[in-house]
């Protein structure tokens, strides 16, 4: 049922992209025609499955087995109703996975448009594609957390079909099903509107059809291999650091894989076309202003940018509730990096403008520590016998390795191993083998469970529980949870409660100086464009054909010289560090000024 499920999972991803990609040829992503497409693909999968129903096998009754399932479906009970009850709200969501999706749903397309801020446009978009479909067969957001939420459920499922095929009986495969189902960085991303999750389920997906390919040497296997490995690459850059080892540990050369590769490949070419036509490379810009101002990857290449990368990455996983340790970690950073002679903020491979610090214990999706699986995975590490699963654990290794080698060290960056720690899942399986009374495995799944209780429930972002909890307070309010740091709420508010006064139906959004736009397309149910736009995109069509009748200049406040583009607005209002500007007068379209 398992390897069914996961096929289906394939085919499902295969109508999401033919589907978003033919579509958008014709400026039709729009309801009607979607519904047209996934009626037709509901009725074949209902068809081929009262041609061969799915038979369920008892093997009976195993305690350990019943826990570890019963922890899982609580852990995604709780984080589906927390994605029912909360709209996407991470900074990163309003400032470039929603917008994509409200400008792709404007123009019934997902071919570029003008932006300032390149992520937009040209950075994987698989995930989007989900949230675009969801996003406009219900009319709004309802249901977008939803894709990451069902992305966990998809590798929890995974995982277990993958310690199955690494040689776990049902006892391991639960165990490792469960170690999944409770890392604190994935519970936390479970609910929310990034891609993290929905990456690591294609990963988990692309092992598990390898695993299979390994033993059948069929064809099938190796294009569904080939089908979820482009998908992957489709969701998230990091896929080209993460996947190719695992593939490799499994693997050998054989002459099927050829048709594997090219189908991965094929899945991206209409992605690689756009960015290369925007920038040149078919990856796009190396920043996501496309001046290399805030590049990702590292300025300098070498073993002590490695190591260095390494030792705080790691670092970053270790946080606890206890500041002495914290900062003890913290200590043997800096003697580490002093003992390889390099600088534990050397500018070649740090974020600019951040600095290092001892881990923390944070329930945010963005950095969330998962240190007791790493710890466990460390422990399995020197306790693996068998050669498939050591090779497939070094794999794993390989590819944090490689993460480190590349990208610049960032604060936020726990989110982005989420997908490693999916992949390690299986691996868990083997402590199905310790001890024989089942004391040793209740005692693992009681460790899981009490380290998945405050992600669940306490998501500083989303919390179950509190007074701020996602069951109390209004949804419109929930928008601003991670925009803090920032302080302009009041802004946000005061200019749609202006936009509204306004009867002006299509806004500009000038994100040049920050790009948080989301909660104004939230909020405003109107029309929007990007205004102010003289980069590499300026030259594609605008999402819609009116020119606006109103610009939002987000914190231009002061800056004479940008908003000087738009003399053709002679009416302006400052809101904080906002400038809203009309054509009309701001006295005539807003009541409170009156």
């Amino acid at each position: 049922m398992r390897e069914r499920f996961l096929k289906g999972l394939v085919w499902f991803g295969a109508v999401l992209f033919v589907s978003t990609e033919l579509l958008s040829i014709f400026s039709s992503v729009t309801r009607v025609p979607l519904v047209l497409f996934w009626s037709v693909a509901a009725g074949f999968a209902v068809y081929r499955l009262t041609r061969n129903p799915p038979v369920l096998h008892w093997r009976g009754f195993d305690p350990v087995v019943l826990v570890c399932v019963t922890v899982s479906l609580v852990i995604l009970a709780l984080t589906a109703v927390t994605a029912a009850f909360s709209p996407p709200n991470s900074s990163d969501a309003m400032a470039y996975h929603m917008p994509r999706v409200v400008y792709w749903a404007e123009q019934g397309s997902i071919r570029f448009f003008p932006t300032q801020y390149f992520n937009q446009i040209m950075l994987q978009p698989f995930a989007e594609y989900l949230m675009l479909h969801t996003y406009v067969l219900s009319g709004g957001d309802r249901l977008v957390n939803f894709v990451q939420w069902f992305a966990s459920l998809a590798s929890v499922i995974g995982v277990s079909c993958a310690a199955r095929l690494l040689g776990s009986k049902a006892r391991g495969q639960a165990l490792a099903a469960l170690f999944c189902a409770t890392i604190p960085s994935g519970i936390l991303a479970s609910s929310g509107a990034k891609n993290d999750y929905f990456l690591a389920m294609w990963l988990i997906v692309a092992v598990c059809f390898a695993l299979r390919f390994r033993g059948s040497g069929s064809t099938s296997d190796a294009l569904y291999m080939g089908a979820s490995a482009g998908f992957a690459l489709l969701t998230k850059g990091t896929a080209y650091l993460f996947l190719p080892w695992p593939l490799l540990a499994i693997l050998a050369p054989r002459k099927k894989l050829l048709f594997a590769a090219a189908l991965a490949l094929a899945v991206n070419a209409p992605q690689y076309v756009r960015n290369y036509d925007l920038s040149g490379s078919i990856m796009g810009f190396d920043s996501a202003q496309g001046d290399g101002f805030f590049r990702w990857r590292n300025e300098r290449f070498g073993w002590r940018e490695t190591a260095s990368n390494f030792i705080r990455n790691t670092s970053d996983q270790l946080g606890a509730r206890s500041k002495a340790w914290n900062e003890g970690v913290y200590r043997t950073d800096l003697a580490l990096h002093k003992a390889i002679g390099i600088d534990v903020n050397d500018p070649a491979t740090t974020w600019r403008w951040t600095t290092f610090g001892p881990p923390i214990n944070a329930n945010h999706e963005a950095n969330a520590p998962n240190r007791w699986h790493l710890a466990i995975f460390v422990v399995l590490f020197f306790f693996l016998r068998d050669r498939r699963r050591a090779m497939y654990a070094a794999s794993l290794i390989a590819g944090f390795i490689a993460f480190c080698a590349y990208l610049k060290w960032q604060p936020n960056f726990s989110r982005l191993q989420l997908p490693l720690f999916v992949l390690a899942a299986p691996l868990a399986g083997i402590v199905e083998k310790a001890g024989r009374r089942g004391i040793a495995q209740i005692a693992f799944c009681l460790l899981l469970l009490d380290n998945a209780r405050a992600p669940a429930l306490e998501n500083w972002v989303r919390p179950l529980k509190g007074p701020r909890s996602v069951l109390h307070v209004p949804r419109d309010q929930q928008y601003f949870s991670d925009l803090s740091q920032w302080n302009n709420r009041e802004s946000f508010l005061e200019t749609v409660k202006l936009l509204k006064s306004s009867h002006c139906d299509t806004v500009g959004i000038d994100i040049t100086r920050l790009q948080i736009e989301y909660p104004i397309e939230a909020l405003f149910h109107g029309r929007f464009l990007h205004a102010g736009v003289e980069n590499a995109s300026s030259h594609y069509r605008q999402p819609v054909p009116e020119k606006a009748c109103a610009v939002v200049c987000l914190d231009c406040l002061g800056d004479t010289g940008h908003l000087a583009l738009y003399g053709d607005y002679p009416n302006s209002r400052e809101i904080g560090k906002f400038v809203v500007l009309t054509k009309a007068s701001i006295a005539d379209t807003d009541p409170s000024r009156k």
